[in-house]
C-alpha cells in the first residue's frame, strides 16, 4: 500500500490522500462506500439507529457530508446497503461448509460456530444488525425480521424432507428470535468476546425441535 494511504481513522480503513492523487475512480468509489459502511456500523452499534447522526458516520468513516451525499440519500440508505453487505457476508461464509461436515446436524453446529466467531470478532455486527433495528421501531425494525428469516433459512440449508419432524413456522421463528436474543444480551453484557463459548447451547435449542432433546444434545 503506498504511503500516502497509511494513515486509518475509526473506520479501520486507509484515509485517501487530499487533493489531487490520481487515483483510479472506482477505487475511489470504493474506499469511500467502504469506509462509510464501516463507518455505519461502528456508530449505529455504539449509539442506536436514532441517536446516530449523519455527521457521526461522516466523521467515523474520515469523509464529508458532501461525500456522504455522493452515495446516499440518507441515512436509513445507507443503513440498508451495510446490512445487506453483513447479510451476504454472513451468508456466503456459512455457505462455505456445504457438504464438508457431515449430516444435517453437523452442518447447523458448523454454520453456527462460523455465525459466533464473526460476531465475536466484530460485536458492532450483532448490535447494528439485530439489537438497533429491534428498538428503532419501523420501518427500520423490518431489518430485524430479515435477519431472523436469513438465519432461520441458512441453518434449514440442506435438512433432510424425510425422517425429521418439522415444527411450525410460529415455532421455529420463536426458536431463531430466542437465540438471537441470547446472542445479544451477552454482547450487551459486554461478553461479546466469548459468544463461541455459546455454540453448545444454541445447536441444542436450535435441533430440539427437529431431533427432540436427546438426540440435540448427543450432536453437541
Amino acid at each position: 500500500m503506498p504511503k500516502s494511504l497509511k494513515a486509518e481513522d475509526a473506520s479501520g480503513l486507509p484515509r485517501l490522500p487530499p487533493g489531487r492523487h490520481g487515483l483510479e475512480r472506482d477505487f475511489v468509489v470504493q474506499n469511500q462506500r467502504d469506509r462509510l459502511t464501516a463507518g455505519v456500523i461502528a456508530v449505529i452499534g455504539e449509539r442506536g439507529y436514532h441517536e446516530a447522526t449523519i455527521s457521526q458516520i461522516c466523521a467515523a468513516a474520515g469523509v464529508s457530508r458532501r461525500t456522504f451525499y455522493t452515495y446516499f440519500a440518507g441515512k436509513q440508505e445507507c443503513f440498508g446497503e451495510a446490512f445487506e453487505r453483513i447479510s451476504e457476508h454472513l451468508a456466503g461464509a456459512m455457505r462455505g461448509i456445504d457438504g464438508q461436515e457431515g449430516d444435517w446436524p453437523e452442518q447447523v453446529m458448523a454454520r453456527l460456530a462460523i455465525l459466533l466467531e464473526a460476531f465475536a470478532a466484530n460485536p458492532d455486527l450483532v448490535r447494528f444488525s439485530w439489537t438497533a433495528p429491534f428498538r428503532a421501531g419501523e420501518p427500520i425494525a423490518e431489518y430485524h425480521q430479515i435477519a431472523l428469516e436469513q438465519l432461520l433459512q441458512a441453518l434449514l440449508e440442506d435438512r433432510p424432507a424425510d425422517g425429521l419432524r418439522r415444527p411450525s413456522q410460529v415455532v421455529e421463528n420463536a426458536v431463531v428470535g430466542g437465540m438471537m436474543a441470547l446472542i445479544a444480551s451477552r454482547v450487551e453484557a459486554g461478553g461479546g468476546a466469548s459468544l463461541p463459548d455459546l455454540l453448545p447451547e444454541l445447536v441444542e435449542i436450535f435441533l430440539t425441535p427437529y431431533l427432540g432433546r436427546a438426540e440435540a444434545a448427543r450432536v453437541v
